[in-house]
Formats: structure tokens, sequence, C-alpha cells
């Protein structure tokens, strides 16, 4: 059986990579801390067949979709699966990047 994974949201991710967990126990990841922002962005394309939403195809059919997988490789061979944060991440930096400019016009 797999061991137990915890579940947490995609905008702790950050937090989450930093942390290892051996035996129920928690520490701070070896090395300093991991600024995922800055991790090489890399991205795969695995195909999902006849997924179930589209229903059932006809007798001999195959209908394969593109399903895009988004990671980061920082240093020390580290990869996350990143799909579900870098929304979350662009978004804050658009906001920020809108707060800057609306503070530069009043100044």
């Amino acid at each position: 059986m797999a061991p137990l994974v915890p579940v947490f949201s995609a905008a702790a991710l950050p937090d989450h990579v930093n942390i290892v967990s051996r035996n129920f126990k928690e520490k701070l990841r070896k090395g300093g801390p991991v600024e995922l922002e800055k991790c090489k962005l890399l991205e795969m394309v695995q195909y999902s067949c006849n997924p179930p939403q589209d229903g059932i195809p006809k007798p001999g059919v195959v209908v394969c979709k593109p399903v895009v997988r988004l990671f980061r490789r920082c240093a020390g061979g580290l990869t996350v699966e990143t799909t579900a944060w870098e929304p979350i991440r662009q978004a804050e930096e658009d906001a920020k990047r809108e707060r800057d400019a609306k503070n530069n016009m009043k100044a």
C-alpha cells in the first residue's frame, strides 16, 4: 500500500516543497528554501483516450485529447508538478503588476 500523502491546496505548494515528511515527521528540506518561481518551467503532454465525460464512443473509434502538465525543475534535481499552481501564480503576478502600475500613476 502506498504511504499516506497530505492533502493541501495548490496555493500552498511553495510552502510544501520545502518540507520533507518521513515516518509521519516533518522537517525542512536540506539545502535552503526552494523558490518554485525561479525553477525552470517544463511541460509534458499526455493523452487521455475516450475520456468518460465525452460519453461512449462508437465501436472501433478511439478519441484522444491532450492533457498538458506543467513541472518546475529546481537545483539539486527536485522536480515538482505545478499544473494547478501555475494559474494561481500567474494571477498573483498580474495583480501585483496592476497594483504597481496604479501606484506609479498616482506618484
